[in-house]
């Protein structure tokens, strides 16, 4: 029993995971894992500068097993008062909830409980929550990624520490845990949904896990040190990437959205390309669970497709070639993305909306200037950058008198009230960020013509 104590305690040391003074979190579902997760803390207080008080047990009663749910509560609650530590209950109908988000059960079942340990932890001023998670958890969350298709931050699997969520005893194994329950004699409630195989995880821990077992006992073992050495490697490529990445996600009126420099991108190795491209979706999506090797490498082909080629990630999310730019956004879907440069004598279908027709002229003083909304004349001589009609992008404006004032583009959009959900695939005629026409809505003053004005460019633009 002492060496798992010991073996426990040094994890909990080399990791930094419990200080003097630390209130906890602890998620006790009444299983063998999370009682001996509890008893552990209990026996190892006095080396880490806790005690009981320090301890608050969170149960959540999924609503799934009838009285066996409703006896798993009370057997916690027992077993937190016989040892004098506070016990706090939460009920929820995780299947409805499931349902109703439209996640599997289990996804709906860990999305609630964290929200709980986090209600929890702001409600007692609590700095860790602990969870239960062993070395066969790791092994089984690892073989479960590869499955899913995972890139090297899934083979890592679960971290010791991540932010104030801490695993104690990552480091001991299902066996060694009861093992250490058997000697300290002390009982623990089994989850009959854990025996079947009607989840994934299930089908792992009962099938597949095992399986590797029998070809080799030291699987879970081995696996883990696998996991530990994928942590450091994904680590360190991480630190390489993030000294140049740049592309953290802008939100405005269109969505979130992350821009890259394709010819930045082709000068990083493909490992780092497919790590740049990782992080940047995780960046607008706001989280990575979801996203598997096979969405980066979709990504990544775009590096080597013509601009206009685009391709659907989870969340909702779309990343796209635009010339010398790849653009990973969360714009709606009824907002297409189009971008064209401008041949000033073409014609140029906007989709959604009308075309827009360009004409070079020879301006003269007798020239009338078009004060028509949709028809607009420009110096064509004052262009000193590619012209692209397309959509809007973050940090576009335009000039708004002759002073050189400026004007943001999402201003022009309140000031002519024009709805939010519009706004994403509204054309403009732009070089870089400036902004020479808000169809419809604003001429820049900087491109009028003048006195010195020798060619103009005629732009009409006719609705559909």
């Amino acid at each position: 029993m002492s060496k798992i104590i010991d073996k426990v305690s040094n994890f909990i040391v080399d990791n930094n995971m419990i200080s003097a003074g630390d209130r906890i979190v602890l998620g006790l579902s009444g299983g063998a894992d999370s009682v001996c997760l509890l008893i552990l803390l209990l026996d190892i207080g006095d080396r880490l500068g806790i005690c009981s008080k320090d301890i608050f047990a969170v149960h959540i009663n999924h609503g799934i097993r009838g009285q066996e749910a409703d006896e798993d509560e009370a057997f916690a609650r027992d077993l937190c008062q016989s040892k004098g530590v506070s016990f706090i209950s939460f009920h929820k109908d995780i299947v409805g909830y499931a349902k109703e988000l439209n996640m599997s059960v289990e996804e709906a079942g860990r999305k609630f409980r964290y929200q709980c340990f986090e209600s929890v932890s702001e409600e007692q001023g609590c700095t860790k929550i602990a969870v239960a998670h062993n070395k066969n958890d790791m092994a089984e969350t690892v073989i479960f990624n590869m499955l899913r298709g995972t890139g090297l931050k899934g083979m890592a699997g679960m971290q010791p520490v991540r932010g104030k969520i801490i695993r104690p005893i990552l480091n001991i194994t299902r066996a060694e845990i009861l093992d250490y329950l058997s000697e300290k004699e002390q009982d623990y409630r089994n989850d009959s949904t854990n025996d079947g195989v009607d989840y994934d995880r299930n089908k792992i821990r009962h099938i597949i896990l095992p399986a590797m077992m029998d070809i080799n006992k030291g699987a879970v073992n081995h696996i883990c040190h696998m996991a530990l050495e994928a942590g450091n490697s994904y680590s360190y490529i991480h630190d390489m990437a993030m000294e140049d990445y740049n592309g953290v996600s802008q939100e405005d009126d269109y969505g979130r959205a992350v821009t890259l420099d394709v010819n930045e991108l082709y000068k990083y190795s493909p490992v780092l390309q497919e790590h740049l491209i990782h992080e940047a979706i995780g960046d607008v999506a706001g989280k990575k669970k979801d996203i598997t090797r096979k969405h980066v490498m979709s990504v990544v082909g775009l590096l080597y497709q013509e601009t206009g080629k685009q391709v659907e990630l989870p969340y909702g999310i779309r990343a796209r070639r635009s010339y010398d730019n790849l653009i990973i956004s969360d714009k709606p879907d009824n907002i297409e993305d189009y971008s064209y440069r401008v041949d000033p004598e073409g014609c140029y279908d906007i989709p959604g909306h009308g075309c827009i027709k360009f004409k070079i002229m020879d301006y003269n003083q007798d020239m009338e200037i078009s004060k028509k909304i949709y028809t607009k004349m420009l110096d064509y001589d004052k262009i000193k950058d590619t012209l692209y009609l397309r959509t809007p992008q973050d940090g576009d404006y335009i000039v708004i008198d002759s002073g050189g004032s400026t004007k943001k583009l999402t201003r022009v959009f309140i000031d002519n009230k024009v709805d939010r959900q519009l706004r994403g695939s509204w054309p403009v005629l732009a070089c870089g960020n400036q902004l020479i026409w808000v169809v419809g809505l604003r001429f820049s003053e900087a491109y009028k013509i003048d006195e010195g004005t020798k060619r103009i460019l005629y732009m009409d633009y006719q609705e559909k």
